[in-house]
């Protein structure tokens, strides 16, 4: 196992610098305010917004900001003079920096951190000791976790991490500190709040229930309310997800709609309330499979299914060909969007020649409908994902 984690490592090494996605730009120069006295990111981006050359606002919960930006004040001098100027800069041309990969490589560390942390948490969710180093090597080698973090500069991996220590935590019968821990994975990001009530559910006594919901509920407050304003309610708490999972839905008479997301979820909490016998990093894969097929879905977010479906695939590896073609499925969603760092835009930093290279969806759109295509791989992704949602509940082995 030694060797395989320097391997591991070495493979990151070598991937980090090479690969770039806007997003990991935009959000440090948002974060990059911290270290000039910015505490409250959210009211000044949108105050100061015809003064500054990226416009977009900051979509994330407070304590990514604090994260990112305390961690470009750590290594700062190691950024160089010129990091600000190249965070800045909107021309569309980051990747022709002579310093752009060891920006690159900076930026991403943290992210080898956690992710090398995260394949060590998941051994102990196994007693055996071919299941651990199974776990940890299909975590550490498998190509989906490793575009995710390193080649779309994905800070959701923070979330992620502290999400599966708070599952770690329930494990060993600490409910209330998984739900201080679930808490802080959503102070950095909301989506989280999803596994509450599954957590909720798994925990045995009522006097332990009240105390978990008032420390989820604390310090979601006590991170939160600090900066609760118009402004962080438009950037940050009713952006991306919130509105997608209510976006879904059937249309009935009278102008109504029956939202499926809530309603799916609802009825998934209900089966956690009476069901005690299933694990539950069960129920925690089974809400994001309700969530996220049923939405046009950003390829980051697949990275929060990423740990639970591998410790699927360990535990039931007859499922492994559906989740080998629901991953691949999956990812070729976000493939075949009209956005060229989907696809050929990660690879610019080798050669911007890639940004003109055509994107896979202007190749499809000479024979045929792209959003046609898009929609047939979407199906087949949904298709799988209720497959694999039988399968966690009619299978008794845990």
């Amino acid at each position: 196992m030694k060797k395989l984690l320097i391997l591991a490592i070495i493979l990151r090494l070598l991937v980090m610098p090479f690969f770039f996605h806007p997003d990991v730009k935009t959000y440090h120069f948002q974060a990059s305010f911290l270290r000039q006295g910015v505490v409250n990111i959210y009211p000044y981006l949108i105050e100061n917004k015809e003064n500054l050359t990226l416009k977009e606002e900051f979509v994330y919960f407070p304590l990514t900001y604090f994260f990112l930006g305390g961690y470009q004040t750590l290594v700062s001098p190691l950024l160089g003079s010129n990091f600000n100027a190249w965070l800045a800069d909107a021309s569309g041309r980051a990747v022709e920096s002579a310093s752009v990969f060891r920006y690159l490589f900076l930026l991403k560390l943290p992210y080898l951190i956690l992710d090398i942390l995260m394949a060590f948490v998941l051994m102990q969710f196994f007693d055996k000791k071919e299941d651990k180093k199974r776990v940890f090597t299909v975590w550490l080698f498998n190509p989906f976790t490793l575009i995710l973090i390193y080649f779309f500069s994905n800070v959701d991996i923070i979330p992620v991490f502290l999400t599966l220590l708070a599952l770690l935590a329930m494990k060993r019968h600490k409910p209330i500190v998984a739900s201080f821990v679930l808490a802080l994975a959503v102070g950095f990001k909301a989506y989280p709040v999803l596994f509450l009530p599954l957590l909720l559910a798994k925990t045995e006594s009522w006097a332990d229930k009240i105390k978990s919901l008032t420390i989820f509920g604390l310090t979601c407050l006590g991170i939160i309310l600090p900066f609760w304003s118009p402004a962080f309610l438009s950037s940050s708490f009713a952006s991306g997800l919130t509105n997608r999972i209510l976006e879904a839905g059937v249309s009935i008479s009278g102008g109504e709609r029956i939202l499926i997301i809530p309603f799916a979820l609802f009825a998934l909490y209900v089966v956690g309330w009476y069901k005690k016998n299933i694990h539950l990093w069960k129920y925690f894969l089974a809400a994001l499979l309700v969530v996220i097929p049923f939405i046009h879905f950003h390829i980051q977010w697949l990275l929060w299914i990423a740990p639970f479906a591998v410790i699927y695939l360990v535990r039931q590896r007859s499922k492994g060909w559906l989740i080998c073609l629901g991953a691949v499925t999956s990812f070729a969603v976000p493939f075949l969007y009209d956005d060229k760092f989907m696809n050929v835009g990660l690879f610019s930093p080798i050669n911007n020649l890639f940004l003109q290279i055509s994107t896979p969806f202007a190749l499809v759109q000479r024979f045929t409908d792209p959003y046609l295509l898009q929609g047939i791989v979407h199906s087949v992704f949904i298709g799988t994902s209720l497959a694999l949602l039988v399968g966690l509940f009619i299978k008794r082995k845990a």
